[in-house]
């Protein structure tokens, strides 16, 4: 098994906190920051929360109006909603570069690699890390 498998592995049963995240938003972006009670990160570009088996909201959402009353919020929305959440399973598409976390029996995270560039980026507590693209060529 590969060594950034396996510590996503470790990621099981542990609480999550969405943070702030100033990356400047472009078209399509919302960038969020994920923090995780033993101490990994995960900045991701772009998202999209599934709840019930349906998708809720995505990075792509943010800011738009879609013709409600006030544009799209989707950075607080997505804080909201899963902050203090238990990360269950983080799986990795290795094909793809695309994580997924797993959180309670409803609820998904999936955390996407558009690009050959780092659309996310993994931090783990003992300086390690991983770059969407490069975790895919692995």
């Amino acid at each position: 098994m590969r060594p950034f498998v396996r510590k996503l592995e470790e990621l099981k049963n542990v609480s999550i906190e969405v943070v702030a995240d100033d990356t400047p938003d472009e078209e399509g972006t919302a960038a969020i920051g994920i923090k995780f009670s033993d101490g990994t990160t995960l900045q991701a570009f772009y998202w999209r929360l599934v709840q019930d088996g349906h998708a809720e909201l995505a990075s792509f959402d943010h800011q738009k109006k879609y013709g409600l009353p006030a544009p799209i919020d989707a950075k607080k929305h997505v804080s909201t909603r899963l902050t203090g959440k238990i990360c269950r399973n983080v799986q990795f598409d290795d094909a793809m570069g695309d994580l997924t976390l797993v959180l309670g029996e409803t609820s998904k995270l999936q955390v996407f690699n558009f690009t050959g560039y780092e659309s996310w980026t993994l931090r783990f507590p003992d300086g390690t890390g991983e770059y969407s693209n490069y975790a895919q060529s692995q």
